[in-house]
């Protein structure tokens, strides 16, 4: 196919039924009142099965892009393939590419964006939050959808590979900048095609409310995605903490949201039971990554993110004491891995990763580069990082592929889904 590229100016409308826009189509109501392109390109469903014959839940990883500069409207949503641009065809091929050091290589632009969405220049807060919606219980492979949300809660949602933006309702309250999201199963859905839920909760102690996005069935008289509002954290409004670290488990089936602050805070960490909609502090200790911590079955079921200190490694540890409700012990580190040698004047300002199935990794990590106080620029660096069994008794290792670097000239990257 082609690549088309449709503009539509988006409405204010503010409606919650679940009508689309197919490239090629011009009706759409929504919520973001902002200027869209959708292109072809990006669409498609994603090839679950790699040339190798090896099953691989992700094939596609989204990147969220801004265009430069204080203060802009401008972003856009483009989809790399991990599996040609950051891995070899192989373990051993990648072991044998060099002496372990992983050298970026710079890249000057990304693919064709699939999304383009622009706010008014009138708006005074003109950031836009991207969520990935998983969707479990689809049974599509679950990573295609993505929630937009803006400064004041006002919704859309992206599919990926169809090329579809739904209007979705309104959050019921604003969640601040880069708020926490967690997918899961809804256990008792209205609708078993629609069996997913998304909690929302701001990151900061000014927007600690949380809110889920479930569907309902004409039972309840309001057929669709609604926001339900949920008890905040059990944190005073005065305390200056921030969520860093979020990660899902489950407690005898039950999901459990885990949100934890930094150590400095002195808030520790708190668990929320889904189930019984409570929430618990686990204790005052605090998790060691920073941004979303990913269960990986097939890996000891350990939870792998990215730690918190410098130099910001791949590192992994147990949660399930977390299960013993609250004053539960301090889970300890069980691997932690370094990816990068990072020169001094590099900063880390956010980072985020992707797991892809078959013990891979994305991950991206932006750097603020300096000279003294001397602030010379920004940049990311997107690696595919492979972890796999080693020895005996056996143990957990990396294996660095290929590393990425984009220098922000025109265009920032913001996360990747």
């Amino acid at each position: 196919m082609g690549r088309t590229l449709v503009h539509v100016r988006l409405s204010a409308v503010a409606m919650s039924l679940n009508y689309g826009c197919h490239v090629g189509q011009l009706q759409l109501p929504c919520l973001l009142n902002c200027s869209c392109h959708l292109s072809s390109s990006g669409s498609g469903r994603e090839k679950r099965r790699s040339k190798f014959g090896q099953m691989r839940a992700r094939q596609l990883v989204n990147v969220v892009m801004r265009r430069y500069g204080m203060g802009s409207s401008l972003y856009a949503v483009s989809r790399i393939k991990p599996e040609e641009q950051l891995f070899y065809p192989s373990t051993k091929e990648a072991q044998a590419s060099g002496t372990g050091e992983m050298e970026a290589i710079s890249i000057s632009r990304m693919p064709a964006p699939s999304l383009r969405l622009e706010l008014p220049v009138s708006r005074e807060d003109k950031r836009l939050d991207f969520l990935p919606f998983y969707e479990r219980g689809s049974g599509s492979g679950g990573h295609s959808k993505i929630l937009c949300v803006d400064a004041e809660g006002r919704t859309v949602l992206y599919d990926t590979d169809a090329g579809l933006l739904h209007s979705m309702p309104c959050l019921g309250t604003p969640k601040g900048p880069n708020p926490v999201s967690f997918s899961i199963l809804d256990r008792e859905p209205r609708d078993p095609g629609r069996a997913d839920a998304l909690y929302v909760m701001g990151r900061c102690c000014d927007y600690f409310d949380s809110e889920t996005l479930m569907y309902c069935g004409p039972s309840s008289g309001r057929k669709g995605w609604r926001w339900h509002q949920l008890p905040p954290p059990p944190v005073p409004r005065a305390a200056a903490s921030a969520v860093r670290c979020h990660a899902l488990i489950h407690d005898e089936g039950d999901p459990v949201l885990v949100v934890s602050s930094a150590k400095t805070s002195g808030v520790g960490t708190h668990c929320f039971n889904t189930s019984t909609n409570r929430w618990f502090k686990a204790g005052r200790w605090t998790l060691p990554f920073v941004g979303r911590a990913e269960r990986v079955s097939e890996l000891d079921n350990l939870w792998f993110g990215i730690g918190a200190g410098w130099p910001y490694d791949l590192c992994a540890m147990d949660l399930y004491s977390l299960r013993a409700g609250a004053g539960a012990e301090a889970p300890g580190l069980a691997y932690s891995w370094g990816d990068l040698s990072l020169p001094d004047d590099w900063v880390m300002m956010d980072c985020s990763m992707v797991y892809l199935g078959g013990g891979r990794f994305c991950v991206a990590k932006i750097f603020e580069f300096r000279v003294g106080d001397d602030r010379l620029g920004m940049g990311a660096v997107i690696s595919g990082l492979e972890v796999v069994r080693r020895g005996e008794p056996s143990k957990l290792v990396m294996v660095k592929h290929k590393s990425k670097f984009y220098k922000f000239t025109r265009d920032e990257i913001e996360c990747i889904l």
